[in-house]
């Protein structure tokens, strides 16, 4: 097993967190900062439908059948905007658990859209933990882990 406190060649990025207690070894995956940021800036773009179909253009009549689609498209875009702000503030986050007593391997990933979602399989039939690290053009390294059956 890695310890905390080597770097494994990247320097610029922190050790994920990783805890041993007992019989469980947990490895935690919050979501970059950077990723977050992009998440926020993204949350801009649909704020541009209201802005364009409501504020633009000088309405006189609110009860036209234009004026209600228009309303329409902005309230999914405002829409649209918030969910992606509570992407970016709340993250996403992943967790793997080895359970040596109960020779089990759970893996969690929680999100603000989709909920969470729990895998768990038992160490004997897995055959290989690869690891793949990429690099993002903004923000700090990261990583996928795939199981091997």
């Amino acid at each position: 097993m890695m310890g905390t406190g080597r770097s494994h060649g990247v320097a610029s990025r922190p050790e994920l967190p990783v805890v041993e207690s007992g019989d469980t070894l947990e490895i935690e995956s919050p979501m970059p900062v950077g990723k977050g940021l992009f998440f926020l800036l993204l949350a801009l773009v649909p704020l541009y439908a209201p802005y364009d179909l409501l504020f633009r253009v000088r309405w006189h009549d609110f009860l036209s059948v234009f004026f209600l689609f228009a309303a329409l498209i902005s309230l999914g875009a405002v829409a649209l905007s918030g969910v992606l702000v509570w992407a970016a503030v709340a993250g996403i986050q992943s967790r793997m658990r080895f359970g040596r007593g109960c020779r089990r391997l759970t893996h969690a990933a929680r999100a603000p859209v989709m909920g969470t979602r729990t895998a768990t399989s038992p160490l004997d039939a897995i055959a290989a933990l690869e690891v793949e690290k990429y690099d993002w053009s903004e923000g700090s390294p990261g990583a996928d882990a795939r199981t091997v059956s």
